[in-house]
């Protein structure tokens, strides 16, 4: 019986691209996968697809993460230095974690994926032509390391003012080789992390807030922002007593507005699983929490991202239509 007899094509496809388009994975080269209980189902089937390419692989299963940012275990950090690359197949996201800088800053290339499903392995999102949008993402990258402010304002009720000035625009259009070494498929996007105490104004939140128990709004709720700092959420009173729970297990580091981000790929649906709605065409947005490894001065075990729709923004005094 071969593989594709008890495993979907369609599934095998999807992490075959993860692995060797998307994760640049080569027959010499060794895999680490790290997961958690919640995500192992997954882990598995991506560990019997690269044992079928004969690829030296290690995998490691840990305690699931609380929450995005949250630091792994040592002897996890320590593994993730011997490899060439590297996928975070956990339930919440190590990208912002000092672990997972420390192993890219080696070289090491990182897929972070969490609350990786077989369906987003079976998504539009994941057949996206990456190579084809990059340029694109490459050019709002530039612009938000070029900048000094961004705003940006929607018919919906955002007005939003960043100072950007001295930060370094993140390029991650979906895909790790050589000096892009960190990337979440299918998410395509480009990132700035703003000057932390100067971010100003309000954020209609009318697409997902990612994270386990909330996904998809069918609400929007109104995030109000002062020096950089959440002040309040209004809205959905669900959503609002959530959340507001949530921040009040930490510092007040976790309301710092840390990062913003702009959406690129064109077949993505908003859904409620980060990976797809971040890298949303159409939408934008904002985490809070830690941006310490993106190029903020941030540091705290959380980061958490509020998705909206807008297409416009404004560096200094130049529109730009995404």
């Amino acid at each position: 019986m071969s593989l594709e007899d008890d495993i979907e094509r369609g599934i095998v496809e999807g992490i075959e691209t993860v692995l060797f388009k998307l994760g640049n994975l080569k027959s010499d080269e060794s895999l680490c996968i790290i997961t958690d209980d919640e995500s192992s189902k997954i882990a598995k089937l991506f560990h019997r697809i690269s044992n079928k390419h004969k690829i030296k692989t290690e995998y490691h299963t840990i305690e699931n993460l609380k929450i995005h940012g949250q630091e792994p275990p040592n002897n996890i950090a320590n593994a993730m230095k011997n490899c060439n690359l590297i996928l975070g197949l956990t339930t919440n996201s190590m990208a912002h974690t000092k672990a997972r800088l420390n192993a890219t800053n080696l070289g090491i290339r990182f897929l972070s994926l969490p609350n990786y499903t077989i369906d987003v392995l079976k998504d539009p999102s994941l057949r996206a032509n990456f190579f084809g949008i990059e340029e694109k993402v490459k050019k709002i990258a530039e612009k938000f390391t070029k900048a000094k402010k961004i705003r940006i304002k929607t018919n919906s009720g955002t007005l939003l003012e960043l100072d950007i000035t001295n930060r370094k625009g993140n390029f991650a259009p979906g895909y790790v080789k050589n000096n892009i070494i960190l990337g979440s498929p299918p998410d395509i996007e480009a990132n700035v992390p703003p000057i932390e105490e100067k971010s100003e104004g309000q954020i209609l939140v009318d697409g997902s807030i990612p994270i386990k128990g909330l996904g998809k709004l069918d609400k929007p709720i109104l995030l109000k922002i002062k020096k950089g700092i959440l002040k309040s959420i209004e809205g959905d009173p669900k959503v609002e007593k959530f959340l507001k729970n949530l921040f009040e297990q930490y510092d007040q580091n976790a309301r710092v507005l840390a990062e913003f981000g702009v959406g690129f790929n064109n077949r993505s649906k908003l859904c409620g699983n980060m990976l797809i709605d971040e890298g949303s065409y159409g939408t934008f947005h904002c985490g809070f929490g830690s941006n310490n490894t993106i190029g903020g001065k941030n540091k705290i075990n959380f980061h958490l991202d509020f998705v909206f729709y807008a297409n416009e923004i404004i560096f200094d005094d130049e529109i730009i239509q995404i």
